[in-house]
């Protein structure tokens, strides 16, 4: 939505602000849409240096920016939320951690249907209302 009139959103932001509000969207973007890929090449390194006793240098050193990028992103998600809640809300900030894996992967499935709907589908909007459920949720007038 703020990208509909770029050259508005850079003169309300300013160029640094909205330089940065670009690479964190893009961001966002590409963190979920590279989750799976990540994951992946994670269990597979895993299951690789468990198999054999040792692997080549480029899969341990694709283990280890695999294990890097995921604490860092997991953490980072994690040291935000903490640092939002109230401190009586904190209490329960281990089911966040415990979920956290379970957030991620379902963000991707999100990302990945909203890319596969903009090509297939790219006029189509599901969170749009129709004018029959308008209608419908709508109390009827009065004829006073």
């Amino acid at each position: 939505m703020h990208m509909r009139d770029p050259v508005k959103l850079a003169g309300d932001l300013g160029p640094r602000s909205f330089v940065i509000a670009q690479v964190l969207f893009a961001g966002m973007l590409a963190s979920s849409l590279l989750h799976p890929l990540l994951l992946a090449t994670f269990c597979f390194g895993l299951v690789q240096l468990l198999l054999t006793a040792s692997s080549g240098p480029v899969h341990s050193a694709l283990l280890i920016v695999d294990v890097i990028n995921i604490t860092c992103g997991y953490l980072s998600f994690l040291l935000l939320g903490w640092q939002t809640l109230a401190k009586n809300q904190r209490r329960g900030f281990w089911k966040i951690v415990a979920l956290t894996p379970i957030y991620w992967a379902m963000m991707s499935y999100a990302g990945w249907r909203a890319v596969l709907q903009l090509w297939k589908r790219p006029f189509h909007w599901e969170k749009t209302p129709h004018r029959q459920v308008l209608a419908a949720a709508m109390p009827p007038a009065s004829g006073g």
